[in-house]
């Protein structure tokens, strides 16, 4: 009886090793993905997007006949009015402003006119990056045209309302009244 299951036992062994190593060498490749490589592919598929994000918002600019500069950050800019003689917005201060949001395509997404006018406590309060970076280019009075690429706007999710995920924006942003930090 003991030599009756030696045969099966060993050809259970035998079969598991086989399967084990048909996994582990299958055409020579890992069994899944390197996790490097995983990287590597997100952060190039990630450079594709926002070189073609930058071709678009080149591309309206020019279809547009708009002269905007450019940030480090990616943020385009150009300052409609500028109000001669006025302080510029810095860290803490709260800015009120008006503003069109809108997006690249002109359907009008967000404007004050609809809702009143809005106010943030500048680089502390949450809102979009590029919104609290477009008010630090402004004073009192002043007026801008803003597009924000999809990082400095809403990002990845969208903002799960009317804007889309990845989506570049226009802001067009008007100062009305600066509270200066006390610090």
């Amino acid at each position: 009886m003991p030599g009756k299951y030696k045969l099966p036992f060993y050809v259970v062994i035998v079969a598991i090793s086989m399967l084990s190593c048909e996994c582990s060498s299958r055409n020579g490749q890992q069994p899944y993905p390197d996790q490097n490589s995983v990287e590597s592919n997100r952060i190039e598929a990630r450079r594709d997007f926002l070189k073609k994000e930058r071709e678009s918002i080149e591309a309206y600019q020019k279809d547009n006949n708009l002269s905007l500069q450019r940030t480090g950050t990616g943020l385009y800019y150009t300052i409609t009015n500028d109000a001669p003689g006025t302080d510029s917005i810095v860290s803490n201060d709260v800015v009120e402003y008006a503003y069109n949001i809108s997006s690249l395509d002109g359907e009008l997404l967000y404007s004050s006119e609809a809702s009143g006018t809005a106010t943030l406590k500048i680089d502390k309060q949450e809102a979009e990056i590029g919104l609290h970076e477009a008010l630090k280019l402004l004073g009192l009075g002043d007026e801008g045209l803003f597009i924000l690429p999809s990082h400095l706007a809403f990002g990845v999710a969208g903002n799960q309302d009317k804007v889309p995920p990845m989506t570049p924006l226009r802001y067009e942003l008007k100062v009305i009244n600066i509270q200066k930090s006390k610090s």
